[in-house]
């Protein structure tokens, strides 16, 4: 197998953009488990809780926008090919798609700018597997049923 130039600067380019979004997601979970249940209810710290985890998501997509940008007009890697112009909502179009496993074909990544877009799914499933149990734990923790408070909390 023979690694070339641009194969070793993408997989750089992705374990950067891995490690930065994972380390955004850690924080973001990090100050939201740190929400006060006393201060509102239950149903309203949900509430929070995700339209901030879906904000800390599409600032991870943005990350990976800003990714594909920089290895298409700095690296030299590729970039993104559509039969529309490329402008930069069209990198975070493609980089919330592909986060999302939704990847509707319509945009394709070129060179090796592809290896970026086959891992940011991968990345993408994981942080939002994460955020779902995360969820679920404060959930449990506001909203206990037929358990105590405190029996809740010590869960986390």
């Amino acid at each position: 197998m023979n690694l070339t130039v641009h194969d070793l600067l993408a997989l750089a380019c992705v374990s950067i953009l891995t490690v930065t979004v994972v380390a955004i997601h850690y924080e973001a979970l990090r100050l939201l488990s740190g929400m006060n249940p006393r201060r509102w209810t239950g149903r309203v710290n949900v509430g929070v809780l995700i339209v901030c985890i879906i904000l800390a998501h599409g600032l991870e997509a943005m990350v990976f926008a800003v990714g594909y940008w920089v290895a298409g007009h700095v690296l030299g890697l590729g970039g993104l090919a559509s039969a529309h112009p490329i402008t930069p909502i069209v990198y975070l179009y493609f980089s919330l798609e592909t986060f999302t496993t939704q990847s509707l074909g319509d945009i394709a990544p070129v060179g090796a700018t592809r290896l970026l877009a086959s891992i940011e799914p991968l990345v993408g499933l994981i942080l939002i597997g994460w955020s779902t149990s995360f969820t679920y734990i404060i959930m449990r923790r506001d909203w206990p049923t037929g358990t105590s408070r405190q029996a809740a909390q010590a869960d986390l």
